[in-house]
């Protein structure tokens, strides 16, 4: 019997089933994990919950059951690159070109089989995982222990029964990680994932964008940047804004331009609204037209009388 030739093997013991297709080494394999693992836990269970007497008849001598192929197996696909006998020349690095880009997962599981199949190891560790980068010469992936739980997560690998307990754990494929393998089609160049490049912000529009600063009679407040921290700036700016008549109301982008665009000063969005929100008495707050979302604020007299402590007092009305 050739070694891919597909099987499919099911018996019953009692109650107890087993059933698996694929390859017959790995349904061999499978049967073997059953049988010398599984099937003592699933009688000691019965043992425990039914009593020894009913127990007994699960461990009777059971034939063993025949293999036969498997008549309606899945074909591979015409793009499939199994390790046929002219590929088993082929370098790990040549072999696993054949598959085109790959991922780190696909890389660790077409090299572990590419180990079986070529050398008849069947069992690795995250050791051979490390080496088969090494032979590839391919970046090693930062955690070769996550990657592994990964594939095992999804069924293409498992622990290897016949292993001893220890550190590194050692792992084989199931049959499923190699109809994975055998089914996998190289993925064409235009397959690839492109970063969509991402839009530029369009920037908010302010109506302060084109204020004169030249109209704002800056001699008679102190220098902005004199002052000591951003509540300062942001306050006594807006101040000036309406002291002077060049407007009373302001959004948070308003606020924005005024401070980075016409006076020089570092801003964001989060440090205005955050003067906003502390300071809601020294405001007085309202929609902007057309919009039930966005905020505008004047104002108010506690905001004035702040204001004014910093730029040392005026006498000029401040209209409300």
């Amino acid at each position: 019997m050739e070694e891919n030739t597909k099987i499919r093997v099911r018996f019953e013991i009692g109650e107890i089933k087993f059933e698996a297709e694929g390859p017959a080494d790995l349904v061999e394999r499978e049967r073997s994990v059953f049988t010398n693992t599984l099937l003592p836990s699933a009688v000691e269970a019965i043992v425990r919950t039914r009593g020894t007497e009913q127990a007994m008849k699960y461990v009777e001598p059971v034939e063993q059951p025949k293999v036969l192929p498997l008549s309606n197996a899945t074909p591979l696909s015409e793009n499939a690159i199994p390790l046929t006998e002219e590929s088993k020349d082929l370098s790990r690095t040549r072999y696993i070109a054949q598959f085109g880009q790959i991922g780190e997962q696909d890389f660790a599981l077409i090299s572990a089989y590419y180990d079986e199949k070529k050398n008849g190891n069947t069992s690795f560790t995250s050791d051979n995982v490390k080496q088969y980068y090494n032979d590839a010469r391919r970046n090693k992936f930062s955690n070769v222990s996550v990657l592994l739980g990964k594939l095992a997560q999804k069924g293409l690998i498992m622990d290897d029964p016949n292993a001893e307990r220890k550190t590194p754990k050692a792992y084989i494929l199931t049959s499923q990680g190699i109809d994975y393998v055998e089914n996998y089609s190289p993925k064409e160049e235009t397959e690839k994932k492109h970063t969509k490049a991402r839009k530029p912000r369009k920037k908010a529009e302010s109506e302060y964008g084109g204020i004169n600063v030249d109209s704002l009679n800056l001699k008679n407040y102190p220098e902005v940047k004199s002052l000591k921290d951003f509540k300062e700036k942001m306050m006594t700016i807006l101040y000036i804004i309406t002291n002077e008549k060049a407007g009373e109301w302001f959004t948070t982008t308003d606020v924005l331009c005024l401070m980075t665009d016409i006076f020089g000063e570092a801003a964001t969005k989060d440090q205005v609204n955050g003067v906003f929100k502390r300071e809601k008495l020294w405001f007085k707050a309202g929609n902007v037209d057309g919009s039930n979302r966005e905020v505008k604020r004047k104002l108010l007299n506690k905001g004035i009388e702040y204001a004014q402590s910093l730029v040392g007092g005026t006498e000029q009305s401040v209209s409300q």
